[in-house]
């Protein structure tokens, strides 16, 4: 049994002997970690407006106190995300679900921060151009599959991974935890939120020149989240027994793109909308039925309708029509193309 309490400060006896022990774990389990890194933590969770963003250690202890696992947590207020620093247990405390639960409460506080929209860190890669060494990348990949099963996955699309040295490997994944409410935000936020990590987490670590580099693929490339790869997706939940929605698609006016110049269209692409909605097993598909133009005539003006036929049966063939919607500036002069004459 084990209990995860809250640590915020190092005013008490207590607390700074609780931070101690997080410190022996940071050495034990991460032996190339920085340092200084480790031995700043105690001014770390004291001054906020020094660092730039707020800290909190999320412990797990047994039922005599004892320390089996942490989790360090920053907040960084100005621009609404959460950063996990770093989650470990105790020399030969792994397992008993310690992991699952801690990371559990790091992404519930992460979602109670005021206007908190995601969760960041990093995981060392699987990728075997990244991590030659097999070994390393099987526990890189272990790592990478508990992230993915709790919905963290890796930012593709951006040089986040680029090794400050030439020739080092394993160079960290950027890896984002929507909290089951949110998407990767777009690239110039994500780029302000990168360059906070790599400015006031890494900037005794990262030259300028490195930063600029990263940040500025992530402002103009494509930053993505990278497809499930360790775990399957769910499948779709059945439906409610009796229920089936019944599903009409006309495919015989399917959206085509505009080559026109000067004409700008994003089409929908309803192929892929019902490829995603046929999964739920929800609905039923029904065949369009034709019906006599009255029933347009009904809802729409009866001239409208006639121009609608009259201007295609003009056009040659490959031709759309585009109608001009706007008021006409001189409605004494209306304009002699039909294609354009709405």
């Amino acid at each position: 049994m084990f209990r995860i309490r809250k640590l915020k400060d190092t005013r008490t006896p207590a607390s700074r002997e609780t931070v101690a022990e997080i410190q022996r774990i940071l050495r034990a389990q991460f032996p190339g970690m920085d340092e200084a890194m480790i031995a700043k933590l105690p001014d770390q969770l004291e001054d906020p407006l020094a660092t730039g963003f707020v800290s909190e250690i999320l412990v797990a202890e047994n039922g005599q106190g004892q320390i089996r696992a942490f989790a360090l947590m920053l907040y960084f207020p100005d621009l609404r995300f959460a950063w996990l620093d770093s989650i470990a247990t105790a020399p030969g405390r792994s397992g008993a679900g310690m992991g699952a639960a801690l990371y559990g409460e790091v992404r519930a506080e992460a979602a109670a921060q005021p206007g908190a929209r995601g969760l960041y860190f990093e995981c060392l890669p699987d990728d075997p151009a990244l991590s030659p060494d097999p070994a390393i990348r099987r526990q890189n990949a272990a790592r990478l599959r508990f992230y993915e099963r709790h919905g963290a996955r890796p930012v593709m699309g951006t040089a986040y991974e680029t090794p400050l040295k030439p020739g080092d490997t394993d160079p960290p994944y950027l890896m984002f935890d929507g909290l089951d409410r949110f998407e990767l935000p777009p690239r110039a936020r994500l780029a302000e939120i990168v360059e906070a990590i790599l400015r006031r987490k890494y900037g005794a670590l990262c030259p300028e020149d490195y930063i600029r580099k990263v940040v500025a693929s992530v402002r103009r490339g494509n930053p993505h989240l990278r497809a499930p790869r360790h775990v399957r997706p769910a499948p779709a939940p059945a439906p409610p027994e009796g229920l089936s929605i019944p599903l009409v698609v006309n495919d015989r006016h399917e959206i085509h793109h505009v080559r026109e110049q000067g004409y700008v269209e994003a089409p929908v692409r309803i192929p892929a909308i019902l490829n995603e909605i046929e999964k739920t097993g929800l609905f039923r598909r029904e065949p369009a039925r034709a019906f006599p133009d009255r029933w347009i005539r009904e809802v729409h003006d009866g001239h409208l309708v006639d121009y609608i036929r009259e201007a295609c049966a003009e056009l040659p063939e490959g031709k759309s029509v585009y109608p001009y919607v706007f008021p006409v500036r001189n409605a004494a002069r209306l304009p002699k193309e039909r294609s354009v004459l709405a």
